[in-house]
């Protein structure tokens, strides 16, 4: 399809409001995709930021269920639109909940000035592009790693060129969607600039601070992200398909260059690792780690997406240590045996994963766990496997959350094949995290709900009794904006 020329001068990248939990924290972080987006684009033409979810971060609307949306209200983000002019708006879409509302952006959009073109990027839209297209006003998807890909778009829209050589595009040409090849992946992640967080209002997120788990050291904190992709097939996570089925990683040395560049340029005080695997090549994470020490960074960090705890040995947790971690998550998912193996298919061993966590609590680092419960077939017995193994664990937190089936991942495909979800499932009105709405476990998600808020708050609150301070440091905030939560919390001790 062969464009007619467009004369594009300025770019908006939007990410839209999030869809939360009620009673969980409202997470914001400066959003690291669009920004690395935004910096490799700018060379060639205007790009404007907007975090609807940052700005609007104070506007709370109750949808029912047990949830709420934050963010900029559609209104505002239309109004935002309308006075950037932007001749491109990009919307990311990290989390499926959150595309009913670009879905709604789009017409507005579309009613401001048909002209303008609409981009969407992101997890869901890149599994889904066919659909999202088919059920949207939407001009094009950007699927997976989308730097080269919206560079490209954006040249052969200029240009007039044709976009169906263009690898990771999707669109429509004559009533019919087309989707273009996979992308093709960035080797060498040492080519991409540093994210452009400047075109984001950077002292705000260090006033809100509510980072990722809502954990900090110090409110002068930013996200990095020193790979892509994750080197191992767990069968619940969308990540390793979406990075390409590869993981790729940048120098050490470029690592420790946006480092003194954050704590230069922002005064950072912590940092948050947030890849996939921070320690998986673990030559180039000791590397990290000696180069924080030897460079006198004296940045706090941790891991807020988890870690592979097979990964690390003593000499390894020394180091991290001393370059300034202060809390490790170990992304455990099931204290099963049997569903590890077959359905989550990750190479934990629970024996010395208990071995790993009791030597990073000698060494003095806090230590977070993430389990999953409800996983597609997964009986009662199972279920109970897991909360108990994370009791056991004596963790300083723990997050228990919901099996939710993300798309384009091998259980979501398993549920649909063993006839659990409809072949058109809804990822849209899917589980939260925190809700089941689905049945695919042998227990029932009425049921469900409640063995995880009695197990959430049982095994979170032994944490009062064994580190009161680490408790109400963790839980404060929302003990004093939700008064209601103190009513909740006991009766899901009583239930």
């Amino acid at each position: 399809m062969v464009l007619e020329k467009r004369c594009l001068k300025r770019v908006l990248l939007i990410f839209p409001p999030v869809l939360n939990a009620r009673f969980t924290n409202n997470i914001c972080e400066l959003p690291l995709g669009i920004a690395s987006l935004a910096a490799f684009i700018r060379e060639n033409i205007e790009v404007i930021c907007l975090d609807a979810a940052l700005e609007g971060y104070n506007h709370i609307e109750n949808i029912g269920e047990g949830l709420i949306r934050f963010g900029l209200s559609e209104r505002e983000i239309i109004q935002r639109i309308e006075a950037a002019k932007p001749d491109l708006v990009g919307f990311s879409c990290l989390f499926s909940s959150q595309f009913p509302v670009i879905r709604h952006l789009v017409e507005q959009v579309k009613k401001l000035d048909p002209e303008i073109i609409t981009v969407a990027g992101g997890t869901h839209p890149s599994f889904l592009a066919e659909r999202c297209l088919n059920t949207s006003q939407l001009d094009y998807i950007v699927m997976a790693e989308g730097e080269q890909t919206l560079f490209r778009l954006i040249e052969s829209l200029k240009q007039g060129a044709a976009v169906e050589t263009i690898p990771g595009l999707a669109f429509r040409a004559e009533g019919r969607v087309v989707v273009n090849a996979r992308p093709e992946y960035i080797d060498e992640l040492d080519r991409l600039p540093f994210p452009a967080r400047e075109l984001f209002p950077v002292e705000d997120y260090f006033r809100i601070n509510v980072p990722m788990q809502s954990l900090s050291r110090s409110r002068r904190n930013l996200a990095i992200a020193t790979s892509r992709g994750c080197p191992y097939r767990c069968r619940f996570c969308s990540s390793t398909v979406h990075w390409g089925n590869c993981y790729r990683a940048r120098s050490a040395e470029k690592v420790l260059l946006e480092l003194s560049e954050l704590k230069d340029k922002y005064r950072i005080e912590e940092v948050k690792f947030e890849d996939d695997n921070l320690t998986s090549d673990k030559e180039r994470a000791r590397r990290i780690f000696k180069g924080m020490i030897e460079g006198r960074l004296n940045l706090h960090w941790n891991t807020p997406n988890g870690i592979a705890v097979w990964t690390l040995d003593e000499s390894m947790l020394e180091l991290m240590k001393e370059s300034g971690c202060y809390e490790i998550t170990v992304a455990v998912e099931s204290g099963d045996p049997w569903v590890l193996k077959h359905l989550v298919k990750k190479p934990v061993n629970l024996e010395k994963t208990r071995e790993m966590v009791g030597v990073i609590k000698r060494l003095g680092i806090e230590t977070s766990g993430y389990f999953i419960i409800g996983f597609p077939g997964e009986t009662r017995e199972q279920i109970m496997n897991t909360i108990n193994y994370a009791r056991s664990l004596e963790l300083d937190r723990c997050y228990l959350f919901i099996f939710t089936p993300l798309p384009g991942t091998p259980l979501a495909r398993m549920a649909i094949e063993q006839g659990k979800l409809p072949a058109d499932h809804d990822f849209e009105n899917a589980n939260n995290y925190f809700l089941p709405r689905l049945p695919l476990s042998e227990v029932g998600p009425d049921e469900l709900l409640k063995i995880h808020r009695r197990a959430f708050w049982s095994i979170n609150l032994a944490l009062l009794y064994r580190h009161p301070f680490r408790f109400f440091k963790k839980y404060y905030k929302s003990l004093a904006s939700h008064p209601e939560f103190i009513l909740k919390f006991f009766r899901a001790l009583a239930q």
